[in-house]
């Protein structure tokens, strides 16, 4: 492709090079676009990005030497002999320059986003569910990999980097899917991964304490979620009305007469457009009535919790928003499998319940143990750690939490990273009072601490890891599984009874 069609539609400080020296640059053929000075081979354009530990302009050089046949640059560079076209953000350009690169896929679907602390991926698997009973095909993007209809791809980052993002747009757009629905970071919409990328509908799940080692306040953290339920990315925008970012959001628009974008609420508590009632719940699911827009939809679902009523009334209304019918919205929901690592529940064979789950956030902690309080007849035991490397504020949050809600919590490890196990459970524990826990770091022995101390009715929570296959430890990720440890359990106890 020629230089001057990846970089169309792209603000430049100064083209450094184009129509330089009476030569028209621009029409330069460029093998592809590369961040990785590494990577860089003869004919490429090199995108030079700032990182925390990193500046990609250090390495334009390199990748010089190697063979770009230009560079993208925020400040000139001396000593380069090839053309360095000049921008305001690297980041926004790249994400532009990789929706050129690959033809603008996006443009040949429906595309679905979802914002918010907790619920995103839940929210992603209903919203397919129901487009797929609408008869479409569907493409989601998010936590757990990408999918094009049936078909399963392994994926490193929740919202993929604009290059590999536009790559899966086109690989998806080439399947003819009809409607994309992903998962939107806080990262990717402060690092504008989606600049030059416009979505149908934009939906908010909720703001509650994450990242803050990453955007040191929640003030940042909760301005980031908000830009991207704007006009400048959303045609649509549905809103959490019980969520205070979302109240925000509805009375900033009340004023705002704009003819290409609308807001529609829904909540539980407060006045919405969209909302749930008659609520009831119990250990094989949840059973309530979703009023949409005047119209009564019955749900039974073996989804458990108040929180995926939330997520059922966000999927509905972002559904509903673009025209999809009631009886596929109430034929989605209802259809509805667990989402992997989302409130899995294991049945022991003494009658006591398990539950897996990703919560690791104190807002995801609370929910899940809040919600198995209500339905557990015998005792609740909490199982979960905090990840290393990450927001420490948030641990003594949770252990304080797992204290005043669970009636046993055994804290270990989870994904340490660069930390040792034994201090990021001592933060933990400084939210914690009494002596009704215990500290086991080796995660597979503090599962079969709690699972072995389950009487019928009891419940244990193993929260953090969900669907996670590894356990990040200095640097590597190896192999573990919450499934694999509770199935062994559950094979070593029938051994015993056998023996």
């Amino acid at each position: 492709m020629k230089l001057e069609q990846i970089l169309k539609g792209i603000d430049l400080a100064d083209f450094g090079g184009i129509n330089a020296g009476g030569k028209d640059f621009g029409e330069l053929e460029i093998n592809k676009i590369e961040i990785d000075s590494n990577k860089v081979r003869q004919g490429d354009v090199f995108v030079c990005l700032k990182g925390e530990k990193a500046d990609g302009h250090d390495f334009a050089r390199t990748a010089q030497d190697k063979g770009a046949r230009a560079v993208v640059v925020e400040r000139k560079i001396d000593g380069l002999e090839i053309p360095q076209i000049v921008v305001g953000e690297t980041r926004s350009a790249l994400s532009k320059m990789a929706v050129n690169y690959f033809g603008n896929p996006r443009q040949n679907f429906r595309l679905i986003g979802i914002t918010g602390t907790n619920g995103k991926t839940t929210t992603t698997y209903m919203i397919k569910s129901i487009l797929e009973s609408a008869g479409q095909k569907v493409g989601l993007i998010g936590t757990l990999g990408y999918f094009i209809g049936e078909n399963h791809f392994e994926s490193n980052l929740t919202t993929p980097d604009p290059l590999e993002l536009q790559r899966i747009f086109r690989e998806m757009a080439d399947s003819k899917v009809d409607t994309v629905v992903m998962e939107v970071s806080a990262h990717a919409i402060a690092l504008n991964k989606l600049a030059g990328v416009r979505f149908d509908v934009g939906v908010l799940t909720n703001v509650t304490q994450d990242h803050l080692d990453f955007f040191g306040t929640f003030e940042n953290y909760r301005d980031t979620k908000s830009k991207f339920l704007k006009p400048k990315y959303c045609t649509i925008t549905i809103v959490n009305a019980d969520d205070s970012l979302g109240q925000d959001i509805v009375i900033a628009m009340q004023n705002i007469q704009k003819s290409n974008f609308c807001v529609v609420s829904y909540g539980i508590n407060s006045p919405a457009d969209n909302f749930a009632t008659a609520i009831k719940y119990d250990l094989n699911g949840t059973h309530y009535f979703l009023n949409i827009d005047d119209n009564l939809i019955c749900i039974n679902t073996r989804l458990i919790g108040e929180f995926n009523i939330y997520n059922a009334l966000a999927s509905a209304s972002a559904c509903y928003s673009v025209g999809v019918s009631l009886e596929a919205i109430k034929e989605g929901l209802n259809s509805m499998d667990f989402v992997p690592g989302r409130i899995n529940i294991i049945r022991l064979n003494n009658g006591a319940g398990v539950v897996i789950d990703y919560a690791h956030t104190p807002d995801g902690l609370e929910n899940i143990l809040s919600t198995m309080r209500k339905i557990t007849k015998g005792r609740l035991i909490s199982v979960f750690g905090c990840g290393g490397n990450r927001d420490t504020s948030k641990r003594a949050i949770m252990g304080e939490i797992s204290e005043n809600v669970a009636d046993f919590t055994v804290l270990t490890s989870d994904n340490p990273r660069l930390e040792k196990p034994e201090s990021i459970i001592l933060d933990i524990e400084k939210g914690m009072s009494k002596s009704s826990h215990i500290s086991i770091p080796d995660r597979k022995q503090a599962i079969f601490y709690a699972l072995e101390r389950l009487n019928s009715g009891d419940v244990a929570v193993i929260a953090g890891k969900g669907a996670e296959d590894y356990l990040d430890i200095m640097g590597k990720k190896v192999h573990y599984s919450d499934f694999e440890t509770v199935q062994e359990f559950r094979e070593r106890s029938n051994e015993s009874k056998r023996c």
